[in-house]
Parts: C-alpha cells; structure tokens; sequence
C-alpha cells in the first residue's frame, strides 16, 4: 500500500470544488436533444447517488497493536536488532479518500499512514521503537486516535456540506444550460431556420450499478465438519447496518411520519431501500424462515440467507431476552450468521434504555462478547447458535427514538 500523511495531502474544499466542476461538465458534454427530453428528477437523482460518499466512522475499542519485524540499520543491510517495528490498526467504515483530506478546520497531523483500498478495514500507523520502550507505543497510539478522533468529525462536516451542494449545483447548471439551448432554438426560429434532432429517441440517466454482495463465502470457524456455512461478508454486513442506521436516524426527525405507525408500518419504510440498494438479492418483510416469521430477510438469489433482523417496540428488559430467544430459537437457521434487532423506543429517556440493554444483555445464556459499538445508540455482539457453542452469529441491537409526545 502507498502511504501519506493523515488528513493533510489535499483540501477538502479544492476536492470537493472538482467534483462540482465534473457534474458541470458531466452536463455540458451532453447533446441539445438529452438536455430537453432527459427525465430532470431521475438525472438529478442519478448525480445525488453517484456524490453520496459514506462518511468515516472509526472503533477505537477494537484497536490492535502488531509487531511488524526489525528494521535495517541505516546504511547497511544488517538488522537493527534493538529496535522494533509496530503497527497500530484502527477498524473504520467509510469513503477512504477522506483520510488523505484536509478539513477546512483541521488537527495539523504529521502521522504518516498505509492508504486503505477500500471503505470498510484498518487504517494503520507504524511507529519504530528503539529498546523496549512500552510508553512509545502508547503515545503513538493515542496520538493517531487523538488525530483521527479530531479530523473525522471535521471532515465528515465539510462531506456533509458537499452532499448538500450537489443537488443545489445540478439544478443551477441544467437550467442554464436548457435556457442556453432554448434561447438558441428561438433565435433560430426567428431566421426561419428548422432544427433537426440528433435522434428521436428517448434519454434515459445513466444508471448507477447497486452495490454487489457476491455469492455467500464459507464460514471456517464452526465446529460442524459436515457442511459448509454460507456467510455475509463483513463489509457487507456493516453496509446494511449503516443503511438501516442513517435511515432511522432520519425518521426519527419526522413525528408526523412515525406517531402513527406500528411496527410493521416502520419496518416496511426501510426495505424498499434495502431492496435498491443491493444486487442479486431480495429484501422482504414478514417472511417465514425456519420456525416464524422474520421482520426483515434479505436472501441472495440462489436462496442463501445473508441478513435477518427483528422490530420491536421496546418494553423493557423482559422483552429484549423474549426477542433475542425468539430470533434464535425460531428464525436463525443453523446457516445464519449475521443478524440484528431493531427496537424503536417511546419513552422520553432512551439514555435508560440503553443502559439497559448493556447491562442485560450479557446475562442472556447465548451471549459470548461484546463486539464494539457503532455508535451511542447501537451495540454489536458475538452470540452462539443455541444448539452448538461453536458457531457464532454476530448481532447488531440498534435503537431508534420515537416519543409519542
């Protein structure tokens, strides 16, 4: 991996300025004819989703520290044998690309780190010790999360700023470019002049591919021998994770869409964009699936389970081990081993319900470890199958808020 120093190798501003510039000329470079028959809302739209760059999201709880090997002396090709290499791995979902931008309010950072290659890993920072300096390696390590724990909220502001640019620059430029055309039309209408289309055919957006989820991977870490286990990868898993957390987040902003729903109503807004989301696979609700009904099911065309999750209304801690036993006992497959329970909350203080579910959920006789948060309101754990200690089911219990006055 090529490496850089964190947060400082372009201003978001001039990066984002060029994205902007490539929707305009993006724009121009279609024909007079696209420009007045294309779809204005379905080409709007085709530009939101191709600039809608997740944002950073690091776990500082699942940071590791590994030992990489000794240094060369300088010089030489004779190792150093008092001096250590180590690298600090920080767990992060999001658009990669942010880590090389300065935000226009930054931590200046001199920390040089290897480029992730994807929007889900590690981003890592190596540190050479000489002797066996512990206190070193810690500084180092608080110093990248004191770096990345500054920048990221920053950077995840200005993205946020971009996000809302686009919509406002596509309309500006398509309508200067359309009153561009027509006022030549006209001009050309007025010299008695007839205008031949290119092409009467009807223009359609470009279409954004739907992110894939490939064919399910084998599970390795079971103790059955017998068969194979068809798993989610993580990346993935996160992914719906994100989508159903952001998609909440925004409804809990809207009383009047929410006051009057129940829990099937709820869980129905989000699947149609599960559904989009994500090709070669099927998003369903109320769908029956070993010995019940499951709220939300998504299943990879040849009929694999990627992902199953549970709504409820949340009634305290009764119901939360109810629910845990009900998707374990009565909805997992032996094959399942990604899933999640989404409780919406009515209560005037989620703080305590959330409390509660930490404190509650590991007396439950499934439970193996925690596995980091996403977030204050979303815990991911490590569950076992009920019928077999061996093999584990990660399980995301999320919480969204919706008073009822």
């Amino acid at each position: 991996m090529v490496g850089y120093a964190l947060f400082t190798q372009n201003g978001a501003w001039e990066s984002f300025d060029y994205y902007l510039y490539e929707l305009k000329q993006e724009i121009n470079a279609k024909s007079k004819d696209y420009i007045l028959n294309v779809n204005v809302e379905e080409w709007k739209r085709y530009f939101i989703e191709k600039y809608d760059y997740t944002p950073l999201t690091i776990y500082p709880d699942k940071v590791t520290t590994k030992f990489k090997g000794k240094p060369m002396k300088k010089g030489t090709s004779t190792v150093d044998e008092d001096s250590y290499i180590f690298e600090i791995r920080v767990p992060f979902i999001g658009w990669f690309h942010l880590f090389s931008l300065q935000p226009k309010n930054s931590i200046l950072s001199d920390l040089w780190v290897d480029t992730p290659a994807t929007d889900s890993g590690d981003i890592t920072s190596s540190i050479i010790i000489h002797g066996h300096d512990e206190a070193a390696i810690e500084r180092h390590r608080a110093k990248f999360l004191h770096v990345l724990n500054g920048n990221i909220p920053e950077i995840n502001n200005d993205l946020k700023t971009f996000k809302a640019q686009v919509e406002k620059k596509f309309e500006a430029e398509y309508n200067i470019r359309k009153e561009k055309i027509l006022s030549e039309n006209t001009f050309f209408e007025k010299l008695n002049i007839k205008i031949e289309p290119t092409t009467d055919k009807i223009y359609k957006v470009p279409v954004l591919e739907k992110k894939k989820i490939p064919e399910p991977v084998v599970d390795g870490k079971t103790t059955k021998k017998f068969t194979e286990t068809p798993t989610l990868p993580d990346e993935h898993y996160y992914d719906i994770l994100d989508v159903i957390n952001t998609f909440y987040k925004s409804v809990e902003k809207k009383p009047s869409t929410y006051k009057t729903k129940d829990e099937e109503g709820l869980r129905d807004y989000v699947l149609p964009v599960l559904e989009t989301r994500y090709s070669n696979t099927t998003v369903t609700g109320e769908t029956f699936n070993k010995g019940g009904k499951t709220d939300i099911l998504i299943r990879h065309t040849d009929g694999t389970n990627l992902f199953v999750a549970e709504c409820k209304f949340w009634k305290g801690e009764k119901v939360l081990h109810e629910t845990i036993n009900q998707l374990f006992d009565r909805y997992l497959t032996w094959r399942d081993s990604k899933t999640a329970i989404l409780f919406f909350v009515t209560t005037k203080e989620p703080s305590k319900v959330l409390r509660t579910i930490q404190d509650s959920i590991v007396t439950h006789p499934y439970y193996i470890r925690e596995n980091g948060n996403r977030g204050e309101s979303s815990f991911s754990y490590v569950f076992h199958f009920p019928t077999d200690k061996g093999k584990h089911v990660f399980m995301e219990v999320m919480t969204f808020h919706f008073p009822t006055t």
